[in-house]
């Protein structure tokens, strides 16, 4: 597999967020008549920068196609690409959240990709992802970047907390997170007020509570044979995070995503429950560890993973060879490697090595040794998504409970049973 051959990972996958950023655009004109949109999300830092160093290594190459790049809001960019495309103006390569796809697809926005030489080179499972939704029928977009979800911490802090072992069980997390506190740490760089934030406890809770008595939950819950309320680990996942909440940054409604990973990166908060934060934390000069997020004190095998980005291609504007060359560049072994060193981020493809990317990357893959990344914990669907987001912002703030958050998932997945 990517990162050692000692990981399975599940066939179905979550796209995780990446920082929230602003605006921007990248791109110098090339010389020929092809310009080619490109619309992905980052935040000026060093994942947006391995971005445009792959544009710009492209457009050198292929100097009869101009790469046209913009880096959107996290926060803004579903919108923003929904919109575009709907009004047919939409980018011609796009990163892709997998809630989307099944509508993507039925609108004509997303191009089959089967008979590209880049799917060729995928691993099997990150293959088998691109086929997702699509009934067997097509691949629709191509995942470009893997990892398992841990949490990265601090361990200037974790040492000044007295924290001397790394927790490997829930309640060991929990009295670590209690060292932190008398210490006047933030434990968790956790806020709320973006309501895709919270998902990164949840998922972790999820992966480990719900799939070691129930992997086929998902193919279950869509096809009418159980409900959230009948599956008992939906709802003492969602306990981990009510449980957790003392934990998380003061006031976490009221603070938003930013203002944690700031937090984080200037030394007032001690774990960051996503492996995406490594590069900004090398750059800010924390010295981070990394362990996977124990929600149980059973030892279990499941552990939620995710592909952080995927790739679509507009077959609308025209440009679908255009774009299919500019992916066939990216996974080229040299191109690819430089660009998984920049974000640090595992492949999906074989035969790359990434083991010199980052320090952690060797505790990482040691970590995930034996585990079964379970990357979607839910059907992938906008309209439950959104019900569980919401839920857990109410949750965190007092204003609900795990069973009433499950009754609504349960009312959301029957409304999308018979629109089906």
């Amino acid at each position: 597999m990517t990162h050692g051959p000692r990981v399975r990972l599940a066939s179905a996958a979550g796209v995780a967020a990446l920082a929230a950023a602003a605006l921007t655009g990248c791109g110098s004109a090339g010389d020929g008549g092809t310009e080619l949109s490109f619309l992905m999300w980052g935040d000026g830092g060093d994942n947006q920068k391995a971005y445009e160093k792959v544009i710009a290594a492209f457009e050198e190459a292929n100097p009869d196609v101009t790469v046209n790049a913009e880096f959107v809001n996290t926060n803004d960019y579903d919108n923003v690409l929904k919109t575009r495309l709907s009004g047919g103006a939409g980018p011609d390569v796009y990163g892709f959240d997998p809630k989307n796809l099944t509508d993507f697809i039925q609108d004509g926005f997303a191009a089959d990709l089967s008979s590209t030489d880049f799917l060729g080179r995928l691993d099997a499972a990150a293959a088998l992802e691109a086929t997702r939704d699509s009934g067997g029928d097509g691949a629709y977009y191509v995942p470009i970047s893997q990892s398992g979800n841990g949490i990265i911490y601090n361990t200037a802090l974790f040492e000044q907390a007295g924290i001397g072992e790394i927790p490997q069980t829930y309640t060991e997390l929990k009295d670590a997170a209690e060292k932190l506190s008398a210490a006047g740490i933030v434990p968790f760089a956790m806020s709320a007020q973006d309501s895709w934030w919270p998902q990164f406890i949840a998922y972790y809770a999820m992966a480990e509570h719900v799939f070691p008595a129930e992997p086929d939950i998902i193919d279950e819950l869509l096809a009418g044979e159980t409900t959230f309320a009948e599956t008992p680990g939906y709802e003492s996942a969602l306990d981990v995070v009510e449980e957790l909440v003392p934990y998380y940054m003061p006031d976490p409604v009221g603070t938003n995503q930013s203002a944690a990973k700031t937090a984080f990166l200037s030394g007032k908060a001690a774990m960051f429950p996503a492996t995406w934060i490594l590069s900004d934390a090398r750059a800010a000069g924390v010295d981070p560890g990394y362990m996977n997020f124990p929600t149980l004190d059973a030892d279990v095998a499941d552990m939620w993973g995710s592909y952080l980005v995927a790739w679509g291609i507009n077959p609308g504007n025209d440009k679908v060879d255009a774009a299919e060359r500019f992916i066939d560049f990216f996974f080229q072994d040299d191109v690819y490697a430089q660009f998984l060193t920049g974000v640090k981020a595992f492949p999906v493809t074989e035969g790359v090595d990434v083991s010199s990317v980052d320090p952690l990357f060797g505790d990482m893959a040691d970590a995930w040794q034996g585990k079964t990344f379970r990357p979607m914990v839910l059907p992938a669907h906008p309209q439950l998504q959104e019900t569980l987001l919401v839920g857990m912002q109410n949750l965190i703030a007092g204003r609900t409970d795990s069973a009433s958050v499950i009754a609504e998932l349960d009312a959301t997945l029957e409304e999308i049973r018979a629109s089906r």
